[in-house]
C-alpha cells in the first residue's frame, strides 16, 4: 500500500509554488521539474513547497477522448507525491469546476488566491516553455503577465521566453521569468498514454519513466485502454 497525501485547505498555501497542469498522468518529468524548481529557486523567491494543482475542466482539452476523469488524476498526483515533504497538492481546481459545468481558467483561480492573500503577486508559477509559448491563447493573458513569475522547464525544440506579443500590442511585453537549470525533458503524458494504448494496458515498459504507485495505478485500473468516455462516467 502507498500512503496517499490529503489534498491541502487553500489557507495552506502561503508560502509555495503554483504547478497547475492537467497531470493525465502525472510522470517523473513533472517530479524532476518540480525538484528543479523548489531547490533553485525557492530561496530566492521565498517558496518553501511545490504545490500541484490539477485542472477540473481544462479549457484547452475539453473533447479529447483520452481525458480522465478529474478525480483520479488528482489521485495520482496524491500517490506520485506521497513520499516527498516540500510537494503538495490542492484540489482547488476540481472544487471549482465542480460548481460550475463551463471550464475553470488559471487566471481566475490565480486571482482567487491573491484576492485571499494565499499567494503573493506575483506568484511564482511553473511552466513549460512551450506552453508559455501559447499564453496568448489563455484566457486574459495580459493578466497573467502581472499576476505571475514564470519559473520556465526547458522543453525540445523551444527556445526560452522572453517577450509575449498579443492582443494588438505595439511591442513584445516583458515577462517576470526565470529559466530553470535542467536538461531538456521529451517525456510527455501524451506519449505515456500512447505506450499504454499501444501496450494493451500493460505498464512494465514504463517503469522509472512513470512514479511506481502510479504505474502501478494505471496498471491496475486499466486505464488508457478504452475510450476514455468509459472512465469519465466514475
Amino acid at each position: 500500500m502507498f500512503a496517499i497525501r490529503k489534498p491541502m485547505m487553500t489557507e495552506q498555501l502561503t508560502g509555495t509554488c503554483l504547478y497547475f497542469g492537467t497531470f493525465n498522468p502525472i510522470h517523473t518529468g513533472h517530479l524532476m521539474i518540480a525538484q528543479a524548481a523548489l531547490h533553485q529557486y525557492g530561496p530566492v523567491l521565498g517558496f518553501q513547497t511545490v504545490t500541484f494543482v490539477p485542472a477540473g475542466h481544462p479549457p484547452h482539452r475539453q473533447g479529447e477522448d483520452d481525458l480522465l476523469d478529474a478525480r483520479r488524476r488528482l489521485l495520482m498526483v496524491q500517490l506520485a507525491i506521497a513520499e516527498h515533504p516540500d510537494f503538495r497538492v490542492s484540489e482547488l481546481e476540481l472544487t471549482l469546476a465542480s460548481q460550475s459545468d463551463q471550464a475553470v481558467y488559471t487566471v481566475d483561480t490565480v486571482r482567487a488566491l491573491q484576492a485571499q492573500g494565499l499567494v503573493p503577486e506575483p506568484a511564482p508559477f511553473i511552466i513549460g516553455a512551450d506552453a508559455l509559448q501559447g499564453l496568448s491563447t489563455w484566457r486574459d493573458p495580459d493578466a497573467l503577465l502581472q499576476r505571475l513569475h514564470f519559473l520556465q522547464a526547458p522543453r525540445p525544440n523551444c527556445v526560452p521566453v522572453e517577450a509575449l506579443q498579443f492582443n494588438g500590442s505595439a511591442e513584445p511585453l516583458p515577462l517576470r521569468t526565470s529559466i530553470l537549470n535542467m536538461p531538456m525533458l521529451a517525456l510527455s503524458s501524451t506519449w505515456i498514454r500512447q505506450v499504454v494504448r499501444e501496450q494493451g494496458g500493460k505498464t512494465e515498459g514504463l517503469r522509472y519513466f512513470l512514479p511506481e504507485p502510479v504505474r502501478q495505478f494505471i496498471r491496475e485500473n486499466g486505464l488508457y485502454t478504452l475510450p476514455e468516455a468509459s472512465h469519465r462516467a466514475t
